[in-house]
């Protein structure tokens, strides 16, 4: 779920690189040396925080909000390629090779972020190597997330495909109202379809198929999950 505390917007830099996954289980000492050159980066709503093949090697850590990374297909249409939470990171792939970003990466809401310039902490990297082991053991996992979304998208139907969407991002977004759960319903139909690897019209229509068979219900702003289970049961393998 995205966080909206208005209290996280008066974070110091201390208080948030305690707070992140990435830097929080860090000596004192190091997390010390990261605020030399770390800053707090707030950003509006739609804001490009990251634009594909600028050059750039800052790293950058999501604190609050969330971010979709996406990037453009031959004739020029968006991808959206996924969308990050508080907790995550992304800039690091120029991090490594000092070259142009290989996509964007924009605001879905306001967001604080934050902002690791490359040169420095490549040298402390150096100095001190479990910051360095960190950063891959969490790469790490994020690439088995990424081959297991690719088996998911290689081999499973479009309903499979649709259902674990709605899935991850009720996981991270999630909220209840009532005692029934939902997610906002913020996301295009086209990003929802390039989370999922099909097109906008099998995303419009399996979303058809879910809500007439009493798994979810569409309403303004929001889309009511009526039977999770049901919808866990869509989203697995046949």
């Amino acid at each position: 779920m995205t966080t909206n505390d208005d209290t996280i917007l008066e974070i110091s830099l201390s208080e948030a690189l305690d707070t992140h996954p990435l830097t929080r289980e860090l000596s004192q000492e190091h997390k010390a040396h990261l605020g030399t050159f770390s800053k707090i980066r707030r950003h509006r709503s739609s804001h490009r925080i990251v634009e594909a093949n600028e050059e750039g090697s800052e790293l950058f850590l999501l604190l609050s909000g969330s971010v979709k990374v996406c990037a453009e297909d031959s004739a020029g249409r968006e991808i959206t390629l996924a969308v990050l939470y508080p907790g995550d990171f992304f800039g690091e792939v120029s991090l490594w090779d000092n070259r142009g970003r290989t996509a964007t990466v924009e605001t879905l809401e306001p967001s604080l972020v934050i902002s690791l310039p490359g040169p420095p902490l490549l040298d402390l990297m150096r100095e001190s190597p479990d910051i360095a082991f960190r950063l891959l053991t969490t790469l790490s996992s994020r690439l088995r997330e990424t081959d297991a979304k690719l088996m998911h998208m290689a081999y499973g139907d479009s309903y499979q495909k649709v259902a674990r969407v709605l899935l991850e991002i009720y996981a991270k977004e999630g909220d209840m109202a009532e005692g029934i759960p939902y997610i906002p319903d913020r996301f295009t139909r086209q990003e929802l379809a390039s989370l999922a690897g099909v097109t906008r019209e099998t995303v419009s229509r399996s979303l058809g198929a879910f809500a007439m068979a009493g798994v979810i219900r569409i309403a303004k702003d929001r889309i009511i999950i009526l039977s999770l289970d049901r919808l866990k049961k869509e989203g697995q393998a046949r």
